[in-house]
């Protein structure tokens, strides 16, 4: 497995070069570098989010992450083409392993083939670890992250758009992505792989109103697990279909409105039967049909932005089941000088496993972060921050909290660029 998944990784390395290397450097209206370095001191009373009754330790930790970016590209009046480069050096004082170093490369690009058409073509490879993937960016995640396990995912998606008219046109796009744990066989974590094609037609009706339909398909498959009579594989395909609305209320009122059914089943393969006690391929599924929806409004002042929204959603994760996410965000940004600004930023998850199946996971997932950035000068910045975190399961008095402080300093290069070659 591990030499599939860094053969692949070396021919989509190799297929980027060659379509970077194949642009007409001689037409490139501009070529740029932009660096960027990120320093953020934090410490957290609660960084694993281990809950109350497992917790008998000090779990709290001091860290220094530190970020470096380099984003390279080149574009003229046809085409655009960016690597964005990410390394992310992760240092905590505590009693865990919490040290890593994460990587984040990513391929952007697209072209204006004609007049109507548009082609593009992304792709990225990134390493970091559970404690990031699982639990801070996916709202909670699992629920399960005892341990710092090495996450990396590799993805290509290739898209396309064609405009019928000057208020109509389609957009279709295909991703493919592999997800591999280190030690997945001994671990809590699963290796798996997302395909998905999704399309949508869009209708300009005035200057102020849009709608669209989207169609979905998508499959997420676990290879086989386990050893002799447990072995097993699991596949979820899910076909979605969506419409929508976008209007502006008012110069300063914008929404949007989404809502849609999905069609998801799930398909179990199991090497041997326990009923008969032989090694025979039993397959058992589980159809489900879920309502989905995404709601969107946005306020525009005079100094800051005010938003709210409110989603149900599904997405694969590591613990190899299809999650379903009812999630409540709400965002507020508030200039309070030229040089200060004041952000708040909450959400709240409610989150189940697709299906009959209860794999005690079911629980909710609370994240306040109030913060005050002052701007230095036109490339320096400041920004402390405080964040609360809590996480509940349902169907056990089993819960988690969370108290984190940081201080972040972020410097930004002025962009560099040439025409002469």
């Amino acid at each position: 497995m591990k030499y599939s998944f860094f053969n692949k990784s070396s021919k989509l390395c190799l297929s980027l070069g060659l379509v970077v290397s194949s642009v007409d450097l001689v037409s490139a209206k501009e070529i740029y570098f932009n660096p960027s370095v990120n320093i953020q001191t934090e410490y957290d009373d609660n960084k694993r989010l281990s809950s109350e009754n497992s917790s008998r330790i000090d779990t709290s930790a001091y860290g220094v992450i530190t970020k470096v970016n380099a984003k390279v590209g080149m574009r003229s009046d046809r085409y655009n083409i960016a690597v964005d480069n990410q390394i992310i050096l992760n240092r905590y004082k505590s009693d865990y392993d919490l040290d890593s170093e994460d990587f984040n490369f990513n391929f952007i690009s697209n072209y204006q083939l004609t007049e109507k058409h548009q082609f593009g073509l992304n792709a990225d490879f990134r390493q970091d670890t559970t404690l990031t993937s699982e639990l801070d960016e996916t709202g909670g995640g699992t629920g399960l992250v005892q341990e710092n396990i090495k996450h990396k995912q590799w993805s290509v998606e290739p898209s396309w758009s064609y405009s019928l008219s000057n208020t109509q046109y389609i957009q279709a796009s295909y991703m493919h992505a592999e997800h591999n744990y280190e030690e997945s066989e001994l671990g809590s974590f699963i290796n798996y792989t997302i395909d998905n094609f999704s399309t949508s037609f869009t209708q300009q009706w005035t200057p102020l109103l849009s709608n669209f339909i989207s169609l979905s398909a998508m499959s997420f498959k676990i290879p086989e697990i386990g050893e002799g009579v447990f072995e097993s594989s699991r596949e979820t395909t899910e076909y979605s279909i969506n419409i929508g609305a976008q209007y502006q209320i008012s110069p300063t009122w914008s929404t949007t409105l989404t809502v849609g059914e999905r069609f998801t089943k799930t398909e179990q393969t199991q090497k041997f039967n326990f009923n008969t006690l032989r090694f025979e391929e039993v397959i058992t599924s589980n159809d489900v049909r879920g309502f989905i929806f995404s709601f969107n409004l946005e306020k525009q002042f005079e100094a800051g932005t005010a938003s709210l929204s409110y989603s149900r959603s599904t997405s694969p994760q590591g613990q190899g089941h299809l999650q379903v996410s009812d999630n409540l965000v709400a965002n507020l940004v508030h200039k309070l000088t030229q040089k200060l600004q004041l952000s708040l930023n909450s959400s709240f998850n409610d989150i189940s496993t697709s299906g009959s199946e209860d794999d005690g996971n079911a629980r909710t997932y609370f994240n306040i972060k109030p913060s005050i950035r002052w701007v230095i000068d036109k490339q320096a910045s400041l920004t402390a921050g405080y964040r609360y975190r809590s996480q509940a399961f349902g169907d056990r008095d089993d819960k988690a909290i969370s108290n984190s402080v940081t201080l972040n300093f972020n410097y930004h290069w002025d962009k560099v660029s040439t025409q002469k070659y």
